[in-house]
């Protein structure tokens, strides 16, 4: 049992029934210097081109519901789609069908880039209300943009799959364990 549980990582088990490039193996937050909030979400793998339809998916639970979209093939550009709805009751559920992309109300400074093995997600610190509960996940899927609806048809992997209950956390716990010194971070974990 963890009583105080660390909301920087979600650490994913391997599943070699996946190719590489659709398994998931963690998510971590940080800060960067220019003061974003980074999601780096790792997979065993990449691939440069295969499925157009595969997605590496970042979900946010903060007051509503953000989805956060980018193709896993490399060819297919670093081009960030968002979604938002509204929160569920059962706010453990990533919904099937999300209408009318919000690219027009992106938060200035989102962005995402491909790393080795996955992508960053980066949005402004000022895009948290640090009022409101904050939870996140990432999974890989596969979904079709077909003008202002994203219809999710499966999902591959998902990185809290097997944790019992939803991840949510205060948006300031989770600040105050980015901000703390990283000589303090290495003693705690």
């Amino acid at each position: 049992m963890q009583i105080d549980a660390d909301p920087r990582t979600i650490v994913s088990f391997m599943d070699k029934a996946l190719s590489p490039e659709l398994d998931i193996l963690s998510v971590a937050t940080d800060i960067s210097p220019d003061d974003h909030l980074v999601f780096q979400v790792k997979t065993r793998g990449e691939r440069a081109q295969g499925e157009v339809a595969d997605h590496l998916l970042l979900r946010i639970l903060h007051g509503k519901v953000y989805v956060f979209l980018i193709p896993i093939n490399k060819e297919n550009g670093n081009k960030v789609l968002m979604y938002k709805t509204a929160l569920q009751p059962d706010n453990t559920v990533l919904p099937h069908a999300l209408k009318a992309p919000q690219e027009s109300s992106l938060p200035a400074g989102l962005n995402a880039r491909r790393i080795v093995n996955g992508a960053e997600f980066i949005l402004p610190i000022e895009w948290i209300d640090f009022g409101k509960e904050f939870g996140f996940d990432a999974y890989t899927v596969s979904a079709q943009v077909q003008g202002d609806t994203l219809e999710i048809s499966r999902v591959h992997d998902q990185a809290g799959k097997g944790r019992g209950g939803s991840n949510m956390f205060s948006a300031v716990t989770l600040l105050n364990k980015l901000c703390t010194p990283q000589r303090l971070r290495s003693r705690a974990d």
